[in-house]
């Protein structure tokens, strides 16, 4: 063994044993004994988000590989090179929707989801794009989503399905979601773009389903659920998407106050205080609408404790890789649109174990505390996970580990057992998934612009031209 690895497994063995591990498995254990690795010692080490943020170290334990350069978004222009003005069609209205936590233009201090300062939105029309940006439940169901973004494009109120509301227990309508449409004339004759970042993703692949094929179960009337409107989405792009789920969310202790956290440091990068915020998880079918006076912590306590909480029809469930399992046997692939995905990276593998780390310098700290890959007792994370997934629909191994803080690389492409194939230019073809590239250096809210106050608006205006160049 050379000095380099001989010095990374001497720092390796200080942190074990300051953890309580005085005799470390090494790299072989590591990857062959999963269930001892996955064993917290729940007596002693509580494997909680709090845990995980006093126990991430300032350094790496190891030497780690080099990272890449960062991505540079002004060259983020699908099939390498830009597309022609003369070929754009501007006038197809572009759906931005937003992941897990957004929110609308009413809340957070009016500070857009999509772009923080810089404004993507604006910035886009400023360039002559027709493009909106959705408000759909931050930690709903992408059913429940699907349901409202339908609304909010074609204009009426949020219908979310006899069957499937009885089904999971909660109000078919919500009267405070009622809207005058993006695009009261979208149909097959007149159809648009969805942009999803992040769970958004998801949710505009759940609404193409629901658009064409429909729930006969649900169907009523001209509802959403009627199915039979096929080419009424020309193209979905995806971006930092867990199109197969992430295995974050197999430790809901830890994922639930990160969430929390985060939505306290974009408020706090705001200058203001989360308590008062002006943010609402959009739950009135529920019964969970925010009350006024009441605090954040309080209110996302009282919905963490709720029926909702515990229920399968929640964000928690549909970013799970189990729940992705699930719904992506159901929503397949349209033959009618084009799909295009665009991954981030923001980790480095160790040279010992190959475990992902996040890059220094370039993953917010919410994000470095739930995927810093610990050591026994705490559980694995997604930048070291082993084993299986909690219902074992699937196994996780090394191809897992590289992602931006949330989001495996391997699950931010074409859902698991599907095709794709990278675009190099030319005509996208729809019912073919097309990968886009993949941005180096950038966490999973870096993209969006959050926190880190990253101009994206370079990356949005290319992915823009791209979707108005389709045919």
């Amino acid at each position: 063994m050379n000095r380099v690895l001989i010095s990374a497994a001497l720092s390796l063995t200080a942190l074990l044993a300051a953890c309580g591990q005085t005799t470390p498995r090494g790299p072989a254990a590591v990857h062959d004994a999963p269930a001892e690795s996955a064993a917290p010692d729940s007596a002693n080490t509580p494997d909680s988000y709090a845990a995980r943020k006093a126990a991430l170290p300032a350094q790496a334990p190891e030497p780690l590989a080099g990272a890449p350069k960062a991505s540079l978004l002004q060259q983020t222009f699908p099939g390498g090179k830009p597309v022609s003005a003369q070929t754009l069609n501007k006038a197809t209205p572009l759906i931005l929707v937003h992941g897990l936590g957004g929110w609308g233009k009413q809340e957070m201090m009016g500070v857009p989801y999509w772009g923080s300062s810089y404004d993507v939105v604006g910035d886009l029309r400023g360039q002559g794009y027709n493009v909106f940006a959705a408000s759909v439940g931050p930690i709903s169901s992408n059913w429940e989503r699907a349901a409202e973004l339908y609304a909010q494009i074609k204009g009426g109120c949020v219908d979310y399905g006899a069957a499937y509301s009885a089904r999971h227990g909660f109000s078919r309508f919500d009267p405070a979601k009622c809207y005058p449409g993006f695009y009261p004339e979208w149909d097959a004759e007149h159809p648009i773009h969805l942009l999803g970042h992040s769970m958004g993703g998801q949710t505009a692949r759940m609404l193409v389903k629901l658009l064409e094929d429909g729930s006969p179960a649900d169907a009523e009337g001209d509802n959403l659920f009627r199915g039979g409107r096929g080419g009424w989405v020309s193209a979905v792009m995806t971006v930092s998407t867990p199109n197969s789920g992430t295995p974050a969310t197999d430790h809901i202790q830890a994922m639930v106050p990160m969430l929390k956290d985060l939505l306290k440091t974009v408020a706090a990068s705001m200058g203001v205080s989360s308590q008062s915020l002006v943010y609402d998880f959009d739950l009135g079918q529920w019964g969970l609408r925010r009350q006024p006076g009441e605090t954040f912590d309080t209110y996302f306590d009282r919905v963490m404790a709720s029926h909702f909480a515990k229920n399968d029809s929640n964000a928690a469930y549909d970013l799970s890789v189990d729940g992705m399992a699930d719904l992506n046997t159901f929503i397949g692939r349209s033959p009618n649109t084009v799909y295009a995905s665009w991954t981030t990276s923001a980790t480095t593998p160790g040279l010992v174990t190959g475990w992902a780390y996040p890059t220094p310098l370039f993953m917010n700290a919410p994000l470095s505390a739930l995927a810093w890959p610990y050591p026994w007792p705490l559980r694995p994370t997604i930048g070291n996970t082993t084993g299986s997934s909690p219902r074992g629909k699937v196994r996780y191994d090394a191809s897992w580990w590289e992602n931006d803080g949330l989001v495996p690389v391997k699950s931010q492409g074409a859902p698991l057992g599907q095709s794709q194939t990278d675009f190099l230019g030319g005509a996208a073809q729809p019912g073919q998934w097309y990968h886009l590239g993949k941005l180096n250096n950038w966490d999973h809210v870096a993209i969006i612009g959050l926190l880190e106050l990253r101009d994206v608006r370079p990356f949005y205006r290319n992915q823009a031209a791209w979707l108005a160049s389709l045919r």
